[in-house]
């Protein structure tokens, strides 16, 4: 017979996402973050979640801004604000 292991987390990875995000770099020491720290020791999709924001930090960091011609910003910039326009579009749900 198989087993299989079933945890409960006290804090949702949602939760976890969010507080991540907002205190990517606060060294923080409470209650709410030692049940952080329990939940990504137990949580593997918060841990590779994690291990993917220090890496993208760490890159961020190492090298320089790229150099984008100003053709190509205004192209980009007026991409997105049609993106956004048709986001404002939908209908919803």
């Amino acid at each position: 017979m198989k087993h299989t292991h079933i945890h409960t987390h006290l804090l949702s990875c949602s939760e976890i996402y969010t507080h991540l995000c907002e205190n990517l770099d606060a060294k923080i020491d409470s209650e709410e973050c030692r049940r952080i720290k329990a939940h990504i020791a137990e949580c593997e999709n918060c841990t590779a979640l994690l291990d993917s924001l220090k890496k993208t930090v760490y890159l961020y960091r190492k090298y320089p801004t790229p150099k984008v011609p100003a053709a190509a910003r205004t192209d980009l910039f007026a991409v997105i604000r049609l993106e956004q326009k048709k986001g404002k579009k939908r209908p919803s749900r």
